[in-house]
């Protein structure tokens, strides 16, 4: 495992490079709408040029009825317009019926100019990486790409379930229960995962994200290069592992990291992480009595995100629906 220690006061100079808009990926945020209210704040959030793409997780903590009241103010029902993009993670499944956002996505796959981003909420496996390929295939004129899991596969297939479910034992190429696509397929599809569901607190005991690893230690995130994947839970629930207590949220710029991927062949390395310019933030958890008075709750529960459905046929095979 590696560390770097960096400021994220650079928004300004990241504006200023990219005044077209920006992209970012926020990991969950477990009802707490003053931590990422100033989260945003801190990356100025323009809803008229940015692209904000959350991974789940809304429920489980803090008030989710606030909290989504202030997504959906934001919230673009068409995934290539601006504005803040959600994907469902296991607590709007757990929790139903309150804020089930069964209309949702459960992954976003962003095309950019030098890799592909597949958004999830906790890891992916290579069947359905695969068959999200080779449907992007057929769709060479798209760069956003929705995808929802069958919800009655989900509930009985094991391996499906680890894109909203999975844990420890996934993350590393060593690992006898891995399932994840392999590093050369990732390599292969200039791709790269981004998830949260697990705490960063998670990995630092004897459960760690594999040889090659960078830990952000301000921004409390986790890159994994063997499996060119992010880890952006910063733990803004409070579950305490290993004498770890930081709670928070971050974010990356997806920008920083295409241009990274530009100079290395279309992939992540961490001596080039290291030596480009930042691309995460994170606010600490802040407690606030504030209520958000705009948005409109009913009609985030209500859209219908154009998107594909991933089914599991009779022999258990995959197919898009």
């Amino acid at each position: 495992m590696k560390t770097i220690l960096c400021d994220d006061n650079n928004i300004n100079e990241l504006r200023k490079q990219y005044p077209n808009g920006l992209h970012f990926v926020v990991g969950d945020t477990h009802g707490e709408f003053p931590t990422l209210k100033n989260l945003m704040d801190k990356i100025k959030f323009d809803p008229e040029t940015d692209h904000v793409y959350f991974l789940g997780d809304y429920n489980g903590g803090g008030d989710p009825a606030n909290l989504v009241q202030y997504l959906s103010t934001y919230y673009s029902e068409d995934s290539t317009c601006t504005g803040f993009h959600l994907i469902r993670g296991n607590h709007e499944r757990e929790l139903f019926p309150y804020f089930p956002l069964s209309n949702m996505p459960d992954i976003i796959v962003l095309k950019m100019e030098h890799m592909c981003y597949y958004m999830v909420h906790a890891g992916m496996i290579s069947s359905v990486f695969d068959l999200i390929n080779a449907d992007i295939a057929n769709r060479p004129g798209e760069s956003v790409f929705a995808y929802k899991l069958d919800d009655n596969g989900v509930g009985y297939n094991a391996p499906l379930r680890q894109i909203i479910w999975s844990r420890k034992g996934l993350y590393s190429q060593r690992s006898r229960w891995h399932l994840w696509p392999s590093q050369s397929d990732l390599h292969q599809n200039h791709a790269v995962i981004l998830h949260g569901h697990t705490p960063y607190c998670f990995f630092m005991g004897y459960f760690t994200y594999g040889d090659d690893s960078l830990f952000w230690e301000n921004q409390h995130i986790w890159f994994s290069e063997d499996l060119q994947s992010f880890d952006i839970d910063a733990n803004i629930k409070g579950r305490n592992a290993f004498g770890e207590s930081w709670r928070g949220l971050s974010c990356i710029c997806l920008e920083i990291f295409d241009s990274i991927a530009g100079k290395n062949n279309s992939s992540l390395s961490i001596p080039d992480i290291i030596n480009s310019a930042n691309g995460v933030f994170s606010a600490q958890y802040t407690f606030s009595n504030e209520i958000w008075q705009e948005g409109d709750i009913h009609a985030l529960l209500s859209a219908q995100s154009r998107m594909k459905t991933i089914m599991i046929g009779n022999d258990r095979s995959l197919y898009l629906q």
